[in-house]
């Protein structure tokens, strides 16, 4: 069995569709969260993934969008803040009571069988959407993270970093980010290269196999769209991505 784990889109519908050729392969297909936020087509990502019915857990960003009061970015520079209140404001314009009742719905967790291995997703951590799980996360606060939990396969998203990591004799994995992905330039600034990341996980009998991919598409479509889609400082938004 074979299944492909997508996680943080972002409202990048256009990131999504590049790999839909590839994840569709796959027996099943389940998404971490954070599907709408701070990205160029927030309803029209939603709308898709209603339609596809995969199973979603509720990100972070996905929780914020469904409370009255917007996000008040206290940890983004003074000099950026503005910017992505106002992007949030226009995410809130752009769904509808659909889109919010879409996000209401998703669960925290979410536990998928895959062959013989029992595989549980979550966006953070099992105990808060919030929490991130690295490859430095000391042993002693996964044991913490995972108590009561007994699943071969756990698989988060939140970090925008894939990863693949051995806790006990379970396997954890984060995908990295479909619609948002990070890397960091020589000079230090954090860049967004115009690629889509996820992972496959294939189980058959007792045996496990994990792959992280990624996906190039066009900077030019991306570009199109979020100068269409009259999303505040699309040039703004746009200029990180390499």
């Amino acid at each position: 069995m074979r299944v492909a784990i997508i996680s943080d889109i972002h409202g990048n519908l256009v990131a999504l569709q590049s790999i839909l050729p590839e994840i569709k392969k796959a027996d099943r297909i389940v998404c971490l969260g954070d599907v709408a936020a701070v990205g160029p087509q927030p309803h029209e990502t939603m709308a898709f993934l209603r339609g596809t019915k995969w199973p979603c857990v509720m990100g972070n960003a996905d929780e914020a969008l469904t409370k009255t009061e917007p996000e008040t970015y206290e940890r983004i520079p003074q000099g950026e803040k503005g910017k992505m209140m106002s992007l949030d404001k226009w995410t809130r314009s752009e769904i509808g009571a659909t889109d919010c009742r879409f996000l209401s719905r998703l669960k925290r967790t979410i536990e998928i069988k895959s062959g013989n291995h029992s595989l549980l997703c979550y966006h953070g951590s099992p105990r808060s959407n919030t929490e991130q799980i690295l490859p430095t996360t000391p042993e002693e606060e996964l044991g913490r993270i995972f108590a009561g939990k007994d699943a071969q396969v756990y698989a988060g998203g939140h970090t925008h970093a894939q990863m693949v990591r051995k806790f006990g004799a379970s396997l954890i994995i984060n995908p990295g980010s479909v619609g948002l992905p990070f890397i960091k330039a020589a000079d230090g600034r954090v860049m967004n290269p115009v690629w889509a990341e996820y992972a496959v996980l294939a189980s058959s009998g007792d045996d496990l196999k994990v792959e992280l991919r990624h996906q190039r598409y066009s900077k030019h479509d991306l570009k199109e769209v979020v100068l269409e889609s009259g999303m505040p400082d699309p040039e703004w938004w746009l200029k990180d991505w390499i």
